[in-house]
């Protein structure tokens, strides 16, 4: 059996097939990609077109990708064709032997949401004493979500933590906001692993709940504003603006932020134009993780 092309050869092969059929003058460039392909066709004894220019430009003719295609087939019992992008890596597993080729991630729809005892839904408290009684006592259990399964109508409040480490301790912060809010969902924003199922989760809410609030709680710095302003968020959790006045930091004003500024200053909704000025007057920001402790309100 021959050893199975890389999913950059078997889309380059998918491209040029269907670029041919518009013009047969047409060649590729990407010399990595035809030295794989052109080495696997030795193997298999096809000569599936010619250099124009060696190592430079290379024409592929549709008969000697078909013959690669329906060598493959009846080798790998796979259609170099074949479409991956509505596959799990469990169903591309029964279309190729390279179940990564599927483009739907595990993680994909999932989120991280945090329950607390002070969580509304029943649920919630039933999760921390049986999580108590099988491993340890704790006043905050991170549960991955199906967004697909998630009812948002149950929900009055949606609040995104930036910061992993923060959101881990969200039961702490919790007990510093100045207003607690009814039927709150909260999600971690998230890293590699749980941006996508993030995102996907804040426009869903805001197209089905658009008069619900969507709660920012991130860093006090111009990163952290422009995400809150590009995301739409409907409201930002800071401590409050007198303690932020004696509170800031120049370290959490980095020059590398300063570039959002100019947008900031034209974007940013009226109700946190204060906190814009007060960050680019002062020079200085703050990140989550010191506002321990600190009355959380909302802006």
């Amino acid at each position: 059996m021959p050893d199975a092309l890389t999913p950059k050869a078997k889309s380059l092969l998918k491209e040029q097939y269907f670029a041919l059929l518009h013009d047969e003058q047409t060649y590729t460039s990407k010399v990595a990609t035809v030295m794989h392909i052109l080495e696997w066709c030795e193997q298999e004894y096809i000569q599936p077109g010619q250099w124009l220019k060696h190592q430079k430009r290379y024409r592929f003719t549709r008969s000697g990708i078909d013959a690669i295609r329906d060598t493959y087939s009846l080798s790998l019992g796979e259609d170099i064709f074949a479409d991956f992008s509505q596959d799990t890596r469990q169903s591309a597993a029964a279309k190729s032997t390279d179940e990564k080729q599927g483009v739907i991630k595990p993680t994909q729809s999932l989120v991280l949401c945090a329950l607390t005892d002070t969580t509304p839904e029943h649920s919630a408290t039933e999760t921390l004493r049986v999580f108590a009684q099988q491993f340890y006592a704790s006043c905050q259990v991170n549960v991955e979500l199906d967004i697909a399964r998630v009812n948002l109508a149950d929900f009055e409040n949606l609040l995104m933590i930036e910061n992993r480490d923060s959101f881990n301790d969200w039961h702490i912060f919790e007990k510093a906001m100045h207003q607690q809010l009814e039927k709150l969902l909260v999600i971690y924003r998230g890293d590699s692993v749980y941006s996508a199922g993030a995102s996907a989760l804040l426009k869903q809410w805001q197209q089905t709940r658009p008069h619900k609030p969507c709660i920012y709680f991130g860093d006090f710095d111009l990163a952290g504003l422009r995400i809150a302003v590009s995301g739409g968020y409907s409201q930002l959790l800071l401590p409050s603006e007198d303690w932020l006045v004696s509170n800031l930091v120049k370290q959490h004003y980095p020059d590398e932020q300063r570039k959002f500024a100019a947008n900031l200053l034209k974007a940013c909704p009226k109700t946190w134009q204060e906190l814009l000025s007060l960050m680019c007057e002062q020079q200085a920001g703050l990140r989550q993780q010191k506002m321990y402790q600190q009355t959380l309100v909302l802006y």
